[in-house]
């Protein structure tokens, strides 16, 4: 599984908002605006989430979350962590928030449409990406060839197959809390 880099990090959240926001369209259809600002808010906690749950990977395979760009050996990570959660909350709650305002506003088609153009923003930077997302290593392995394939690492297989479950079981609580709240008279 590819999970995370900086680049494809943002685009995986405003995907994820805009996922939840056609989850909660009835919601949003009978309740209003307050609903889509609470889609948004919601939307922006799963991006913070999400971030956070990245973390392992920003801290000790920094170069690949960079797609191998630049060397970071020398980044101050914490400050730069600190935007990289910031932005994928962001881009969480304006994915959410966008798209509930389109359901909210009775453009269903566009709202489905602004989805379909986050997924495709995510594929997009996936396939320019992808053999980056492939091999795990420093920049100078990865320019080299000798970067390891990402199943030959075992921390990075344990951080990736810890992240997803963190991230999805938030995103499967907030998911239930709207659909409880659908089915509420």
């Amino acid at each position: 599984m590819m999970l995370a880099t900086v680049l494809i990090d943002p685009p995986t959240t405003l995907f994820g908002g805009a996922i939840l926001a056609l989850i909660s369209m009835k919601l949003v259809k009978t309740r209003g605006v307050d609903e889509v600002w609470r889609v948004g808010q919601l939307s922006f906690l799963w991006g913070l989430v999400y971030a956070l749950s990245v973390g392992w990977h920003f801290f000790f395979r920094t170069d690949w979350m960079f797609f191998y760009a630049m060397d970071t050996s020398s980044l101050p990570l914490v400050p730069l962590f600190a935007l990289f959660v910031f932005v994928c909350a962001a881009w969480g709650g304006i994915g959410g928030l966008s798209v509930a305002a389109l359901v909210h506003a009775k453009q269903t088609a566009l709202a489905w449409l602004a989805f379909a153009g986050a997924l495709l923003g995510f594929v997009l930077f996936l396939f320019i990406t992808l053999d980056q997302y492939k091999h795990v290593g420093t920049r100078a392995e990865y320019l080299a060839g000798t970067a390891r394939l990402i199943t030959d690492d075992p921390n990075w297989v344990m951080a990736s197959n810890v992240s997803p479950v963190i991230f999805g079981l938030a995103a499967v609580g907030i998911i239930v809390l709207q659909v409880r709240r659908m089915r509420a008279p």
